[in-house]
């Protein structure tokens, strides 16, 4: 199944027939995503397949690829970062314990109906595999130069309160 457009759909009724959701969301429709974005252009590609494991646990392997420009938390400038992202999901049912989940599986909680939509589940995972600090590496930052000038500056010199008692007594 292909898909271009936000639709609610059912994980245990899918994997019953280990169905697969192939399909494109632009970035700019994420609303969540939206808010660490420098540039919301482009489109994230995302593949679901369903299906059980051998103890009958519905399981979604999600894949998510995508370009995203975010800001450099050292210059604050715009940084290019590849995404590609492959996740485990196990269902767990509403209120059930986290324990009964192999730790191999990241734990999807479905509403009252067993639902989801593709879009909270992908924005979900894209969320998730955004680091909370991006930073460009050292030698191709703008803002490298700057630390450094004010790392020099604010080096704490416990002593230097000495040299002016020392040299104010002679």
């Amino acid at each position: 199944m292909t898909s271009d457009l936000p639709q609610s759909i059912n994980p245990l009724c899918l994997a019953k027939t280990r169905d697969a959701i192939v399909g494109k969301i632009k970035l700019n429709s994420l609303s969540r995503t939206k808010t660490v974005l420098m540039n919301e252009e482009g489109e994230l590609k995302y593949s679901l397949k369903f299906d059980f494991d051998k103890s009958g646990v519905c399981i979604i392997e999600c894949e998510i690829e995508t370009e995203l420009i975010l800001e450099c938390q050292r210059c604050f400038k715009p940084l290019e970062f590849n995404v590609r992202n492959i996740s485990l999901l196990g269902i767990i049912g509403k209120g059930k314990e986290l324990g009964t989940l192999a730790k191999e599986y990241e734990p999807l909680e479905l509403d009252e109906d067993g639902e989801t939509t593709v879009e909270e589940l992908i924005e979900e995972e894209l969320l998730l595999s955004i680091p909370l600090s991006v930073l460009h590496p050292l030698d191709k930052c703008a803002g490298t130069n700057d630390l450094d000038k004010i790392n020099v500056e604010a080096k704490v010199r416990p002593f230097s309160g000495l040299a002016v008692l020392i040299n104010g007594k002679d």
